[in-house]
């Protein structure tokens, strides 16, 4: 046991140290991330028997979706792995986190990240330069999406830029975010998905700077957080921006995907770092000019890009119900320090992270699953608005019908039970 002259020493050497340097000693002394074992990831899924308010809704649940859900468990998962570290760099080996079981989300976050009648919203508010059709609105809508973004809007997104900012990209670029929209819709099914006028980054007041290894200019996250706090509407789940400029949470860090507050409802995501030219840099790049913060300098919306940004709105999505990172399986909401971590990162969330969402929305998963097939079936498009490009989708849409042929399959034939799971 550590006495009080031990403890006053050790908080006067710690005072001593930089934030780095903290973190250090804190990776130092931490116990190495271990892979969860079968009984782990169990006692993680089921509610607690003490939980009867929990319990009785897991109760409830059709037979295919507790089949389901009993995957979190299993030895041999055809569908989910369990996360292991596979790099050095990788997120849990430099920031160690004890996890969050479904009885610690619904015990302690659910009630306030809840869907209800009078929240049922996530505003999506494009910050900075975006293209003109960037901000939610195309010549139409996709299918089953809904937009607060009209005419004038689309014009405020333009002018966001400097003179001649905005290039001409093709009409499959202009429609980004009805693509990122409709999977939202798909993701967090029976929510609506609306987009805020667009922002200028003068509007938001954040500190900014120049990040050293790439020279582009870095927004500070928490300012942004900050910003967001009072402009979130009423009946706003989440309120969370959407840039393409780079982020950073501290000074310390280099730069961060995106960054959410379970408490406030707001969070941040930059699709900067997901473009693959970000980290070409021209040896003879001039020094970073303050205009270039409301210049667009929007990327070919290429599949792998709208993969990676689709994966990166609904991670931070999921925090703002409560969802802390997930150290089970290797899922949607692992945190990772690296885009090649977040790119081995799969599309949807772990069995128990799902059963979370679920019981925060109160969806069915085959419908969810179905809706989010349909989304990567290009034939499913309809003809108002071009389909996306899709080919970085394939291996999640085979992973989906995998998934549905598994939860129609009968467990026992002629059972009630056989009958329910094919609901």
């Amino acid at each position: 046991m550590t006495s009080r002259s031990e403890s006053a020493r050790i908080r006067q050497l710690l005072q001593g140290l930089t934030e780095d340097e903290i973190l250090e000693l804190m990776r130092m002394i931490s116990p190495k991330f271990a892979t969860a074992d079968a009984e782990t990831r169990k006692k993680a899924m089921l509610p607690d028997p003490n939980e009867k308010k929990s319990s009785k809704t897991y109760e409830k649940l059709k037979a295919a979706e507790q089949r389901y859900f009993e995957e979190a468990y299993s030895e041999n998962s055809e569908f989910w792995k369990p996360l292991t570290i596979e790099d050095e760099s990788d997120w849990l080996n430099n920031h160690p986190e004890s996890g969050q079981t479904f009885h610690d989300w619904f015990t302690k976050e659910y009630p306030q990240h809840r869907v209800n009648r009078q929240r049922r919203t996530i505003y999506i508010l494009p910050l900075g330069p975006f293209p003109p059709g960037h901000v939610g609105q195309s010549a139409a809508a996709a299918p089953g999406t809904t937009t607060e973004a009209d005419g004038s809007s689309s014009d405020r997104g333009a002018a966001g830029g400097a003179e001649g900012g905005a290039c001409a990209g093709s009409r499959s670029d202009k429609v980004l975010l009805t693509w990122l929209q409709k999977f939202c819709q798909c993701f967090f099914l029976g929510v609506d998905v609306k987009f805020l006028d667009p922002v200028r980054v003068r509007e938001v007041g954040c500190h900014t700077r120049i990040n050293e290894h790439t020279k582009q200019w870095q927004l500070l996250s928490k300012d942004i957080l900050d910003y967001l706090v009072s402009k979130k509407p009423r009946d706003a789940i989440c309120l969370v921006a959407v840039t393409m400029l780079d982020l950073y949470p501290s000074d310390s860090w280099n730069f961060v995907f995106g960054q959410a507050s379970l408490v406030t409802g707001c969070g941040v995501f930059s699709f900067a770092r997901y473009d693959d030219n970000f980290y070409h840099i021209p040896r003879d790049r001039p020094k970073a000019k303050k205009s270039e913060l409301e210049e667009f300098s929007m990327p070919p919306v290429t599949s792998p890009l709208l993969l990676r940004a689709c994966k990166v709105m609904t991670h931070e999505l999921c925090h703002m119900f409560g969802m802390k990172h997930c150290i089970y399986f290797s899922c949607c909401i692992n945190g990772s320090n690296s885009r090649d971590e977040s790119d081995r990162r799969p599309v949807d969330l772990c069995p128990i992270c799902l059963r979370k969402l679920q019981e925060a929305m109160d969806f069915r998963l085959a419908i969810r699953f179905r809706a989010m097939l349909q989304y990567c079936t290009k034939e499913s498009w309809d003809a108002g608005i071009p389909a996306p490009p899709l080919e970085a989708f394939e291996p999640f849409k085979k992973w989906l019908e995998r998934v549905l042929a598994f939860m129609d399959k009968p467990t026992v034939a002629g059972s009630e039970e056989s009958s329910q799971a094919s609901d």
